[in-house]
């Protein structure tokens, strides 16, 4: 059995491990959630590569009778610095690691890598308005791999477009909590949700990234936007996930 392998990665979180070590959570690619340790000194050039957010090409040691993987090499790709710089995207990124890890990557290690490093890579490039729309997509996007995320195109009560000419002036429309679909207002809802948020979302699912970045919407669509995907992540998992709870005021 060859013990030594070569992943691509992002370093999810970083725990003190005795004096010197660490306990290191990565997202792969090939493997989805990884937990190795990472071992040196305080000037070991290697936890200098190995921090937090950092991505790249990470090489591994498995060592089946300590039941143990060790870091053997990082060479880093992207480093993602303007997340410690800024508190919304320490904060985004924290909740998109803290949903990757719990739901087990949703079941498709590769998929979720492509989601998740590319809402990090975005973000970078972005600044914090930009990120907290980069948020919303990367959430509607996960929902979709998680499986639950709801039509954005016909209303789940009577079946009708939200595309169609008569809900042209139908200004807003509502979120099923009991049902987990948006519904036109003739058919009500729990959440209230505007038509043309639910349309933004559509959106996301068809169009390409770059058409969708250009796109953008009114301050009540993106809060009302982020209080279903919120909902709908944290009924799904039936827990508070700790990124949103400690991030409230942030997020």
């Amino acid at each position: 059995m060859n013990r030594n392998f070569c992943a691509t990665a992002i370093v999810l979180s970083l725990k003190p491990l005795g004096e010197n070590n660490f306990l290191v959570t990565l997202q792969t690619k090939e493997k989805g959630i990884v937990f190795a340790t990472l071992y040196g000194g305080p000037k070991s050039k290697l936890k200098s590569l190995v921090s937090l957010w950092n991505s790249g090409k990470v090489w591994l040691y498995e060592n089946p009778e300590k039941n143990q993987i060790k870091i053997s090499d990082f060479e880093v790709q992207n480093y993602h610095n303007s997340f410690s710089q800024n508190l919304f995207k320490m904060y985004a990124a924290s909740l998109a690691a803290e949903l990757s890890i719990k739901t087990k990557c949703a079941g498709s290690s590769e998929e979720c890598f492509k989601i998740v490093s590319g809402f990090f890579d975005g973000m970078e490039l972005c600044d914090e308005k930009q990120s907290r729309l980069g948020l919303i997509r990367f959430l509607w996007r996960y929902l979709e791999l998680m499986g639950i995320q709801p039509s954005a195109h016909d209303c789940g009560g009577c079946g009708e477009s939200f595309f169609d000419q008569q809900f042209e002036n139908h200004n807003i429309s509502y979120y099923n909590v009991n049902e987990n679909c948006f519904t036109c207002s003739d058919c009500g809802g729990n959440i209230p949700i505007k038509t043309s948020a639910i349309k933004y979302l559509w959106a996301i699912s068809v169009l390409q990234p770059a058409e969708v970045r250009k796109m953008q919407i009114d301050e009540e669509s993106y809060l009302q936007i982020k209080q279903v995907v919120f909902f709908l992540i944290e009924h799904s998992l039936e827990q508070k996930l700790n990124s949103i709870e400690t991030g409230v005021g942030i997020l």
